[in-house]
């Protein structure tokens, strides 16, 4: 059952210094962007990649896959360590190994070493995306968390919607892929030296729990499993239908070993007394509009419109613009009005955007995009802002990084299943339609998938509301 509104829906807070807030949340901000980038940016170089290997787009997939699978099966154990053994110290650790395996990646000989690297980047990438969250949560004032989860939120979504942008432009000039890949070494570095002044608030060691390794193999064929299957979609139809059906046993074995667990890797129970179980749900089928977002759209620019990787760049500009406009106003918006009602606002935002992909884009062409690019991102700073936030506030101490695991890795999933499920639909309508009608109609389906889930999340942002407001207000 969902525990009743908190103090962040009826919020009354003191001022505060706003460069003091930032002064805390930069640095965290900062391993956002990051951590985004990593996930959205390299898949624009992935023709580049292909074509210096001489491989297949199919073996090719396998520098994001690797990535995805390594960072999201590692992202609730390290929510574990790093409530053991410290949070803002495995946070540096994570954002460290980043950067060497980034180093690595951008001096890659071979595929195989390239895929390799990746997926160690995607290790360290577990913390970047999971602990900013919760180390929030311990360094600013709970009547001021609304506005830290808005700048936390529009660092991250800046990350994923600029990334596509920012390959683009790179990969284009005389840097190329191995530039590209490079960039991550000076920027992390950077961040590490802003983490260096987190305050020791972050730095609580706790007492070290038993992670059982039955439950960790389980959870990490589980996540696997589902990613290859929505990825590479082997033996076809057939034989994806027939793994994902392995997945939902493993998911049950889990589920069940998590429950007799005396030390459980997630205590399912507590979460479900947290009441948090929709608001994960909802933060699936953000990620999934925002993926879509970034992956679909520069192929729909450059196939459907004919524009260079430059415009390109620049068209998929004006959304991290948006975000950035946007991401504090969207924080101070939940401490005034309250967490779930800005998650509402901002999916049904998300929605509205994500109908206009569908619709105005045969209609306007570029101008169509530019409008609904205007309206989506802002719309997820609010929903990120007021979810983050809602979720988090519901935590206990001892379950900051475990809550903020799942989040992240709710997040990783809604990314795992767009890069899948919507590349189909795009490159099924672009086989079925030639030139650029087979684009324009791609970007419609999957935009028109993607408001239907943007419908769904807004049902279940409006259930909880019904379910969370105190009578007493």
């Amino acid at each position: 059952m969902e525990h009743q509104q908190t103090a962040h829906d009826h919020p009354t807070a003191p001022a505060i210094d706003t460069g003091s807030l930032i002064a805390k949340v930069a640095p965290l901000a900062s391993v956002m962007v990051i951590a985004a980038l990593g996930t959205s940016l390299v898949n624009v170089i992935l023709p580049a990649v292909a074509k210096e290997f001489d491989v297949a787009m199919s073996s090719v997939q396998w520098v994001t896959l690797a990535f995805l699978l390594s960072s999201t099966i590692l992202i609730v154990p390290v929510g574990r360590w790093a409530d053991t053994l410290g949070r803002a110290r495995v946070l540096r650790l994570g954002l460290g190994v980043f950067v060497l395996a980034a180093l690595l990646a951008s001096i890659a000989p071979s595929l195989g070493v390239l895929i390799a690297a990746r997926a160690v980047q995607g290790a360290g990438a577990a913390a970047m995306l999971s602990l900013p969250v919760t180390l929030v949560r311990e360094t600013v004032a709970k009547g001021h968390m609304g506005r830290a989860m808005g700048m936390i939120g529009a660092s991250m979504a800046t990350g994923m919607a600029l990334g596509p942008a920012l390959g683009g432009l790179l990969a284009a000039s005389a840097l190329g892929w191995h530039g590209t890949v490079f960039l991550f070494v000076p920027l992390g570095v950077a961040s590490w030296l802003l983490l260096r002044k987190l305050p020791a608030a972050g730095a609580v060691v706790l007492q070290p729990k038993s992670m059982d390794i039955t439950e960790l193999s389980l959870l990490a064929a589980v996540l696997a499993g589902y990613a290859v299957a929505l990825t590479l979609t082997p033996g076809g139809w057939l034989g994806t239908a027939g793994l994902l059906l392995l997945v939902a046993l493993g998911l049950l074995a889990w589920v069940r070993v998590e429950k007799r667990a005396v030390a459980p890797l997630v205590d399912l129970e507590r979460l479900r007394e947290l009441g948090i179980f929709r608001g994960l749900a909802m933060n699936f089928c953000g990620s999934l509009i925002m993926m879509t977002f970034t992956i679909i759209p520069p192929f729909y620019l450059t196939l459907g419109l004919g524009l260079d990787l430059g415009w390109m760049g620049l068209a998929m500009a004006v959304g991290p613009v948006a975000a950035i406009l946007t991401g504090v106003p969207a924080g101070r918006w939940v401490d005034r009005w309250g967490a779930t009602r800005m998650t509402i606002v901002g999916l049904a935002a998300m929605t509205v955007a994500a109908l206009g992909f569908a619709v105005l884009i045969p209609l306007w062409g570029v101008i169509g995009f530019l409008v609904s690019a205007v309206v989506l991102t802002p719309g997820n700073q609010m929903f990120m802002a007021g979810n983050n936030t809602a979720i988090m506030s519901r935590a206990g101490a001892e379950q900051q990084g475990a809550v903020s695991a799942m989040l992240t890795l709710a997040r990783n999933l809604g990314f795992i299943t767009a890069t899948a499920v919507m590349a189909l639909i795009f490159n099924l309508a672009v086989e079925g339609a030639d030139g650029p009608s087979g684009a324009t109609l791609g970007m419609s389906a999957s935009f028109g998938l993607a408001t239907i889930v943007g419908i769904f999340a807004v049902s279940l942002a409006w259930s909880r509301r019904s379910i969370a407001v105190d009578p007493g207000k």
